[in-house]
This record gives structure tokens, sequence and C-alpha cells, in this order.
């Protein structure tokens, strides 16, 4: 079925704030999964949302257990990510601690 941009914009906006699911907005107004991904996704860039990242498969990555930690820990985790990200804006890991520190670059 054919809909305007802005019953497009409608369509997604009311999937973006749930009122709606997804499922209820295919059956109702007889849309196929790319196209209720696009009302969305029109809705998005209408309202200037940016579009929400891909992420990969994460398998195998194991993160810390934030709940568990004390406020101290936690402080330290994130001065320990921001520097693992600064290092990697500058293209290079470290790998040990004290005298057998390794400094070294990241490949492409």
């Amino acid at each position: 079925m054919y809909y305007t941009e802005s019953e497009k914009i409608d369509i997604g906006k009311k999937i973006f704030l749930r009122k709606i699911t997804k499922k209820e907005a295919k059956e109702q107004f007889r849309l196929s999964d790319y196209e209720a991904n696009a009302c969305v996704r029109a809705y998005m860039k209408s309202e200037g949302i940016p579009p929400v990242p891909v992420v990969e498969d994460a398998k195998g990555i194991e993160l810390p257990d934030y709940a568990s930690m004390t406020k101290g820990e936690l402080i330290a985790e994130i001065m320990r990510k921001d520097i693992e990200v600064a290092r990697a804006k500058k293209g290079y890991t470290a790998k040990g601690g004290g005298r057998t520190k390794e400094f070294r670059p990241i490949k492409d």
C-alpha cells in the first residue's frame, strides 16, 4: 500500500514511541518489515534523531558486572576505558604493566 511521506512519519512515530508494536503496525497498515523500519527511519530523520549504530555480534566478549562494583571501582573502570580510547585514537595499545609495559601500534 502507498503512503505519503507525512503518513509514513506518523506511522513511524507511533512505532518509535511504542504506542503500537511493529507487528501491530505491520498488520494494521499492511506493511512489510522493511517498510515498517523505513517509517521509523523517516520519523527519526524528521525529528533529527541520529540513526542507531549497528552492533556486531558480541559473543565471546566478557563485560564487567558494573552493578556489583563500588563507586571507586566504577571510577577506576571509567578512567581505564578513557585511557584505552585515547590510546586507540593515537593508534597504539599497551600490554603489561610497570617496567614490562609495551606500547604496540594498532594495525589497520
